[in-house]
């Protein structure tokens, strides 16, 4: 089975994501075909059915067929769809329910070992090496010492483990009334620094982040301050155009501001 041939699918739609092309049939079922590395597509696969078992208080997506034993192009794997719409305003209650939730989570050895590195998708712990190997040489001189200043906050970041989202961007969170019903693309699952999880949530508001997380907000902004660096890297690693990262990381140097406070 190809995307093609899915895509015949009636009501069948084509989504590109990160590291899969995925068929959607709203209602029913998304099939996600990885574009490489099978081996890590493999591994997240048995992550989710894992994470899907955790009791969580919102879905999360179960695997309804694995045929991720097929070569690429026909690997996928079917798992469940979500209902649920975006906000556009959210609730401290709400958004402290999700982050309380992933906190209370304590990975067991098979768990820890299924899920990604911390920035896996950006070289994990070689991530500013990438960086710098790889998204340097597209910025300006002012752009490297802004984007070098943002390198540096992040090595100096103290050391934490929890169990980490690592991608509660707004299109990966599904919501019913005034509540966190499902969240998808669990691909970026890790065991790392909780502060990033937070620092998704401030595209609703840093005041929202400082409210919910005081005590990971300073965390949650250098976290922030990657998220454009830490996307081109990935973008290219995956032979895509890191176009819209750098806008975006030029935008914040045009305001010397990494992340900017509103």
């Amino acid at each position: 089975m190809t995307v093609e041939e899915l895509l015949s699918t009636p009501g069948a739609k084509l989504e590109r994501g990160t590291f899969n092309d995925a068929v959607v049939v709203r209602g029913k079922w998304v099939a996600r075909f990885p574009r490489q590395d099978l081996p890590d597509a493999r591994r997240r696969a048995q992550a989710l059915r894992r994470i899907s078992r955790l009791g969580l208080p919102f879905a999360v997506p179960e695997v309804v067929e694995d045929r991720l034993d097929l070569p690429l192009g026909q690997a996928h794997v079917v798992i469940s769809y979500l209902p649920g719409k975006r906000a556009r305003t959210v609730s401290d209650d709400a958004v402290r329910e999700v982050l309380d939730a992933l906190a209370a989570v304590q990975p067991d050895e098979d768990l820890g070992a299924l899920l990604d590195e911390p920035l896996h998708h950006a070289g994990g712990r070689h991530a500013a090496e990438t960086i710098t190997e790889l998204v340097f040489p597209l910025l300006d001189a002012d752009e490297r010492a802004q984007a070098a200043e943002v390198l540096r906050r992040f090595a100096d970041l103290p050391p934490a483990r929890g169990f980490v989202h690592g991608d509660l961007a707004p299109v990966n969170l599904r919501w019913h009334k005034g509540k966190v019903s499902g969240i998808i693309d669990w691909d970026f699952a890790c065991a790392g620094d909780p502060a990033l999880d937070a620092a998704a949530f401030a595209s609703y508001g840093w005041p929202l982040v400082e409210r919910v997380r005081p005590e990971l907000y300073e965390r949650a902004r250098t976290h922030a301050a990657m998220f454009p660096l830490t996307g081109a890297v990935s973008a290219i690693r995956q032979h895509g155009d890191p176009a819209r990262f750098l806008a975006w990381f030029r935008r914040r140097c045009a305001v010397r501001e990494h992340p900017p406070a509103s």
